[in-house]
């Protein structure tokens, strides 16, 4: 029972390992002359907006060639045609959620307080003021929950191709 239990590991580990041994190609995102980048992979989520028509593409990046990224099997966008990437900033997200829940939670807490207590007035106007300040300032941040990157000068938005086993192409032979 236990040689079965090692057979299986270890090829649990030689299909792991064959599967990240694998080249890929990356997409890469960068500030030419500075170390700041974002790289994609395949699986990666995106979310960024198109030049012509001005729509917004958000989901899981399933192929990567050398011109284009595919969409969650539908949407293939070309490099060229990304005129903004929205790369989400957590910290901003969860201040926006905490703030909310937090003027909504200090507003419950004080009614029910009062009523326990048997107050005369239920809702305080200094309660209403600052749950309704925290719940505001949640939501003013909100636009600011997403980076976003636009394209062409100082950014720039190409394709690492880090195959081992494809040629790359050679232009005299053309």
């Amino acid at each position: 029972m236990r040689t079965y239990a090692h057979i299986l590991l270890l090829l649990a580990m030689g299909l792991m390992l064959s599967s990240s041994a694998q080249a890929q190609r990356v997409l890469l995102i960068e500030k030419p002359g500075k170390f700041k980048n974002y790289k994609y992979f395949v699986g990666s989520s995106i979310a960024c907006k198109i030049i012509p028509s001005g729509e917004k593409y958000d989901g899981i990046i399933h192929v990567i060639t050398d011109t284009s990224i595919v969409i969650n099997f539908d949407n293939e966008i070309m490099l060229s045609d990304i005129e903004m990437i929205m790369r989400p900033r957590w910290g901003l997200g969860l201040l926006s959620k905490a703030t909310r829940i937090a003027g909504a939670g200090y507003f419950v807490l004080d009614v029910v307080n009062n009523s326990i207590t048997g107050q005369p007035t239920i809702v305080d106007k200094n309660t209403v003021a600052i749950s309704a300040g925290l719940v505001a300032f949640s939501y003013l941040i909100v636009p600011l929950h997403n980076k976003r990157i636009k394209a062409g000068n100082p950014w720039r938005i190409k394709v690492l191709n880090m195959s081992m086993y494809e040629e790359p192409p050679n232009p005299f032979l053309q």
